[in-house]
C-alpha cells in the first residue's frame, strides 16, 4: 500500500508541475514528457546570446531548426494532452499576421533571400512565443523559464569579463561558440560583439535579476539574485551604451509604477544598495579589466556581491515593518531615497568613484542632440523615409535598408543596419506590417495592464518585470539595431510568452477573457502549422549549408583555386539557390573554367546565373559590376557598359564605382581605336572625360551635411589618383586623334 501510495504521490506531484490536465495517454508519460520539452527550450534561449547573437545565418539556420522542432514535440504534447493544439488567442494570430506580412513582398522584394530569411525569423519568434505562453501555466514552468532568461544574462556578463581580463582566447571556440570581438576598446561586447546591443540585454537581464528577487519570499535566495543584479549591473555600465543608460531609467520607472505598493519599497532600498556598492567598486572593477586582472577582478567582484548579498539579507529582517507605515510616511521615504540616490550618484561623478571615461559618456547624454551618432541616426532615418515612399504599403520585404541605403543616402556612409526597428519593419513590411506591429503591441501591454488592475499581489510582481523588461528592449530598439540579433529577440519573446500566460490567467480568473485552452481539437492553422514547421527544419538546415559551402567556395576564389571554388559554389547554389552572392561567385568560377577551356556552355551558363542573381537581389550593385566584367569580358560592349551605369545609380557616392566606369569606357575606346573606328572610340573617351564633372557635381552634396558629420575625417568623396591617371591618358589620345 505505501508503494502505491507512493507512485500516485509521484503522479500528482507531476501533473501540478504540468499545470494542466493529463490526458489518459500515460499521465505520468506525458508529464515527463513536458519537462523534457520544457528543458530543451530553456537551453535554446540559454545558449541564445552565446553564438554572435544569432546575427549570422550559420549559427541562426541551426537555432531556427531546434525551436522548430521543439515547436512540433511541443505541439504533439498539446495534442495528446487535454489542452489541446490550438491557435486561438489575438495575439498569437496577430503574430503569425505579422509573419504573412514579411512574405507578402517576397516577389517584388529589394533580396528575395534576405526577406526569405527575415519571415524565417518571425517564424523562429511565434514559435518561441507560442510555446513559452502555453508551457508556462505552472508556477514551476513560469520560474524555469525567467530563472533562464536571467541566467542567460548572467553569461553575457561573464563572458565579457573573462574576454576583458584576457581568459578567453580570441581564437577559441566552445561548444561552437565564436569568442572574438568580446572586449573592443575597453568596452564589453561580449558574445553579442556589440556593445550597445550587450547593454541593452544586460539592462533588460537586470530588471529580470530584480524582478526575481523582489518576487522571491525566501531571504537567502532574494540576496542572491540582488547580488548577481550588482554583477550584471556593472558589466553593464562598462558596455559604456550611452543609449541603454536612458532607457534603463525608463524601464526601471515602469517597474516601480507597476509594482504593488509594498514592493515598491522594496525595490527603492534594495536597488539603492546594489546601485551604491556597484558605482563604490566602479573605479577597482575598470582598474582590473585588463590581462593583469585575471584574479583579482573576481576577487572584487566576489568582495561586491558578498556585500550586497548581506546588506539585502539584513535589510530582509526590517522590510516587513516597513510595509504598515503610513501612505505620506512611504512617500517622504521613497523621496528621500530617489533624492539621497541622485545626491549620491552626483557626489560618485564629483569624487572620481565613476571612471572618466565614463563620466564623459554619462555627461554626453545631457547634449545627445550635438552627438556626432544622434545626427548621423537622423540622418539614416531621413534616408529611410525616402526608401519607404518608394513602396510605402507593403514594403521590399526583409533586408530593405541593406539593399537600398546606398541609393538614397545622403552621404557617403556605411552601415547594414537602419538603427531604429521601427523604421526597419516599415521598410520590411510597409504600413502593413507597420500596423499590425503596433496593433501587437497594443494588445500585448493592454491585455496587461487589464490583468494588473486586478491587484494580484504575486502575479503583478511578474508583470511589472517583463513589462518593464519589455520596454526595455523595445524604446532601445528605436536607438538603434538590437532586433537584428535574433537572439534579443528570442530573449524577448520568451519573456513575453511568459507575461500573456501570466496576464491570460488572472483574466480568466476574473472571467474577463475567454479560456484559450478549450477542448482536445484541432483545426487547419495548428495543422498547417506543423506541417511548415517541418519545412522551416529542412529548409534552415539547408541554408546554413548553403552558406558553409559560399563562404568556402569564396575563399578558394580570391585564393584563384577555381577547381575548389567550383566544388563548394556548386554545392552552396544547390542548397540556398536564393544566394545572391554564391550565384553571382559560381557565375564567375563558371565563365573562368570556361574561358580556360573554351567551354563556350559554362560561359553561357554564367549567364544565366548572373542574371538569376540580379533577379534575387537587383539592388545589389557589385552583382552588376561583376556581371559588367564578365560582359565585357566576352564582346557584349554595349550591356557591359549597360550594367556599369545601373550600378552607379544603385550606388552614387561610391568613388571606386567611377574609377571602374573611367577603366571600362577606356578599354572600350582603346579596343575601336585599335580597330580604326575613331568616332566610335572618342564617343567612349568623351565619357571618360566627363567623369570628373559627373564627381564633383556629386561633392556637393556634401555641402547639405550637417557639420558635425562634415568635420569627420572619415567622410570623404574625391576623385580618386587612378580616375586622375586613366583621363589623363585618355585626353592624351583624343588629342592624338
Amino acid at each position: 500500500m505505501a508503494k502505491k501510495s507512493e507512485k500516485k504521490s509521484i503522479s500528482q506531484s507531476a501533473n501540478k508541475f504540468s499545470g494542466a490536465e493529463i490526458s489518459t495517454f500515460g499521465g505520468k508519460t506525458l508529464s515527463v514528457y513536458k519537462i523534457f520539452v520544457l528543458f530543451a527550450f530553456c537551453v535554446l534561449v540559454l545558449m541564445s546570446p552565446y553564438y554572435r547573437g544569432l546575427y549570422f545565418d550559420y549559427e541562426l539556420g541551426a537555432f531556427q531548426a531546434a525551436m522548430a522542432a521543439i515547436f512540433i514535440l511541443f505541439a504533439i504534447y498539446l495534442y495528446l494532452s487535454k489542452e489541446g493544439f490550438l491557435v486561438n488567442s489575438k495575439l498569437e494570430l496577430i503574430l503569425l499576421l505579422f509573419m504573412v506580412a514579411y512574405i507578402v513582398p517576397y516577389f517584388f522584394a529589394a533580396n528575395r533571400r534576405l526577406a526569405l530569411g527575415e519571415f524565417f525569423k518571425y517564424a523562429f519568434y511565434f514559435a518561441v512565443f507560442y510555446v513559452a505562453s502555453r508551457i508556462s501555466k505552472g508556477k514551476a514552468e513560469k520560474l524555469a523559464i525567467l530563472n533562464t532568461l536571467f541566467l542567460s544574462t548572467v553569461g553575457v556578463a561573464f563572458f565579457g569579463y573573462q574576454a576583458a581580463v584576457k581568459l578567453i582566447p580570441e581564437t577559441a571556440r566552445p561548444l561552437g561558440m565564436a569568442m572574438n570581438g568580446l572586449w573592443v576598446g575597453n568596452m564589453i561586447n561580449s558574445t553579442l560583439q556589440y556593445h550597445n546591443t550587450a547593454g541593452t540585454v544586460l539592462a533588460f537581464g537586470f530588471i529580470i535579476s530584480l524582478m526575481l528577487a523582489i518576487y522571491s519570499e525566501n531571504k537567502l535566495l532574494k540576496s542572491f539574485y540582488f547580488a548577481f543584479s550588482s554583477f550584471i549591473f556593472t558589466a553593464f555600465f562598462y558596455t559604456y551604451s550611452r543609449g541603454s543608460y536612458s532607457t534603463l531609467l525608463l524601464a526601471l520607472l515602469v517597474f516601480f509604477l507597476l509594482l504593488p505598493r509594498e514592493k515598491r519599497i522594496s525595490l527603492i532600498f534594495n536597488i539603492a544598495i546594489v546601485g551604491a556598492f556597484v558605482i563604490a567598486f566602479l573605479n577597482k572593477v575598470g582598474a582590473n579589466l585588463n590581462e593583469h586582472g585575471k584574479i583579482k577582478l573576481w576577487l572584487v567582484l566576489l568582495f561586491q556581491m558578498l556585500l550586497v548579498f548581506a546588506l539585502t539579507y539584513a535589510f530582509g529582517f526590517v522590510e516587513r515593518k516597513l510595509y504598515g507605515l503610513s501612505n505620506n510616511f512611504y512617500i517622504a521615504a521613497a523621496g528621500a531615497a530617489i533624492i539621497l540616490a541622485i545626491i549620491g550618484f552626483a557626489i560618485a561623478l564629483k569624487t572620481h568613484l565613476i571612471p572618466s571615461d565614463m563620466v564623459a559618456k554619462i555627461k554626453s547624454i545631457a547634449m545627445f542632440w550635438k552627438e556626432r551618432n544622434f545626427v548621423e541616426r537622423m540622418v539614416f532615418y531621413k534616408d529611410g523615409l525616402k526608401i519607404f515612399l518608394r513602396s510605402p504599403v507593403f514594403g521590399y520585404g526583409g533586408g530593405a535598408w541593406v539593399s537600398l541605403y546606398f541609393m538614397y543616402q545622403s552621404y557617403l556612409y556605411f552601415t547594414t543596419q537602419s538603427h531604429n526597428y521601427f523604421l526597419q519593419v516599415l521598410l520590411d513590411t510597409g504600413i502593413v506590417g507597420f500596423c499590425i506591429l503596433l496593433i501587437f503591441l497594443w494588445f500585448l501591454f493592454s491585455t496587461s495592464l487589464k490583468a494588473w488592475a486586478k491587484k494580484e499581489q504575486k502575479e503583478n510582481i511578474i508583470i511589472a518585470g517583463l513589462v518593464a523588461a519589455a520596454v526595455q528592449l523595445y524604446s532601445h530598439s528605436v536607438l538603434d539595431f538590437d532586433f537584428s540579433l535574433a537572439s534579443v529577440q528570442v530573449l524577448l519573446f520568451a519573456a513575453l510568452g511568459v507575461l500573456v500566460s501570466t496576464s491570460s490567467q488572472i483574466l480568466q480568473k476574473h472571467k474577463q477573457e475567454k479560456v484559450i485552452y478549450t477542448g482536445k481539437k484541432t483545426n487547419f492553422v495548428p495543422a498547417l502549422l506543423a506541417i511548415f514547421y517541418l519545412f522551416v527544419i529542412v529548409i534552415s538546415l539547408n541554408f546554413r549549408l548553403g552558406n558553409y559551402y559560399a563562404n568556402i567556395g569564396q575563399q578558394a576564389l580570391q585564393m584563384g583555386n577555381l577547381s575548389a571554388a567550383y566544388s563548394f559554389l556548386s554545392k552552396a547554389v544547390t542548397y540556398d539557390p536564393l544566394s545572391s552572392n554564391a550565384l553571382s561567385d559560381y557565375a564567375v568560377v563558371l565563365y573562368r573554367i570556361g574561358d580556360q577551356n573554351k567551354d563556350a556552355n559554362l560561359i553561357a551558363k554564367a549567364d544565366g546565373y548572373f542574371k538569376q542573381a540580379i533577379v534575387n537581389d537587383r539592388f545589389n550593385a557589385k552583382i552588376r559590376f561583376k556581371y559588367a566584367i564578365y560582359l565585357l569580358a566576352h564582346g557584349a560592349i554595349d550591356s557591359g557598359l549597360s550594367q556599369i551605369e545601373q550600378g552607379i545609380k544603385l550606388q552614387p557616392l561610391q568613388p571606386a564605382n567611377y574609377e571602374l566606369k573611367a577603366d571600362a569606357y577606356a578599354k572600350v575606346g582603346d579596343y575601336y581605336l585599335g580597330k580604326g573606328d575613331k568616332e566610335k572610340a572618342k564617343k567612349y573617351f568623351e565619357v571618360v572625360l566627363k567623369i570628373p564633372e559627373e564627381i564633383e557635381r556629386v561633392k556637393k552634396e556634401r555641402e547639405r551635411m550637417p557639420e558635425v558629420i562634415r568635420a569627420s575625417p572619415h567622410i570623404n568623396f574625391e576623385i580618386t589618383d587612378r580616375i586622375r591617371q586613366i583621363v589623363d591618358e585618355v585626353r592624351k589620345e583624343v588629342n592624338g586623334i
